[in-house]
């Protein structure tokens, strides 16, 4: 009896191999998902109303990072109001593929620019100072002055995050017949939750840090809240990172097609066993 061929068995259990080990490549591909928002201010008018330089957001599925709205707004944004004339909107995000994010905001001098570099690293480029005009005290003008106030944060998937907050030779000034009177020298980075306050006229937060949920990170350089009637309130840079996390498994053969992967590689394991047991009982013949 015509005994079978060595390469037709050897052929079959390559074939159940073959398979089974692309269904073990089947196991799902991990990818990590990032996000951050940024805000440059935020200003509770005197007499109502709200003046916003809206928000800028990046995200990442993984693979492509989206980002929208405007990272560079201009101050025309805030409409008619007078508590900022002149000077730069800086919100910049990031979200990366690797799981990181990062956000900056907060408000410049004039030529100013906030940019987030390698690394998810927040860089204020100053330009000249910037005044916010607060409101009157009697006929004195209370103006917060600063070269650069801004927060920035960062987070991975870990998950983990971090914020910082930085006011750049920043103060509470009150001027008088052209005259001006520092009233509050402000640090250049103050821990997270530094309570201040301008005794009868205002009660400052910086570094205002929070944190909803584990891996997310919220960071506000400073937010001013007056206590009499006559002055605005003022959020300057707000900035949240995360939370970041590993994305859900994306499989290699789509799971509709997973049965049809391991009944390929059980017939092929079959039929390699078929043909050795054929082999074996025609060596017994011969």
């Amino acid at each position: 009896m015509r005994k079978l061929g060595p390469g037709i068995a050897r052929t079959a259990a390559v074939l159940a191999g073959g398979l089974a080990m692309v269904v073990v490549a089947a196991s799902p591909a991990m990818a990590d998902t990032s996000q951050s928002t940024a805000s440059a201010l935020q200003i509770n008018l005197v007499g109502g109303g709200l003046a916003s330089s809206g928000s800028a957001s990046a995200t990442n599925d993984g693979t492509t990072e989206s980002i929208s709205g405007n990272t560079n707004p201009p101050l025309s944004v805030l409409g008619g109001q007078t508590v900022i004339t002149a000077g730069v909107l800086g919100q910049a995000v990031r979200a990366f593929n690797d799981g990181t994010s990062a956000a900056c905001a907060g408000v410049l001098g004039s030529a100013g620019a906030i940019t987030i570099g390698a690394g998810g690293v927040c860089t204020a480029t100053q330009g000249s100072e910037v005044s916010l005009n607060l409101g009157t005290n009697g006929l004195a003008t209370i103006s917060l002055v600063a070269d650069a106030v801004y927060a920035s944060c960062t987070a991975t998937s870990s998950p983990s995050a971090t914020g910082s907050a930085s006011l750049v030779n920043a103060r509470i000034v009150s001027t008088l017949l052209g005259v001006s009177t520092t009233l509050l020298s402000l640090p250049a980075n103050p821990a997270p939750n530094t309570g201040l306050s301008v005794a009868g006229l205002l009660n400052l937060t910086l570094n205002g840090q929070s944190s909803p949920t584990a891996g997310q990170l919220n960071v506000t350089a400073l937010s001013l809240s007056a206590l009499g009637g006559t002055l605005a309130e003022v959020t300057i840079g707000s900035a949240t990172c995360g939370p970041n996390a590993v994305a859900p498994p994306i499989p290699v053969i789509p799971l509709a097609g997973a049965p049809i992967a391991l009944g390929l590689s059980a017939l092929a394991a079959s039929t390699g066993g078929v043909l050795l047991h054929r082999r074996r009982r025609a060596r017994n013949r011969s």
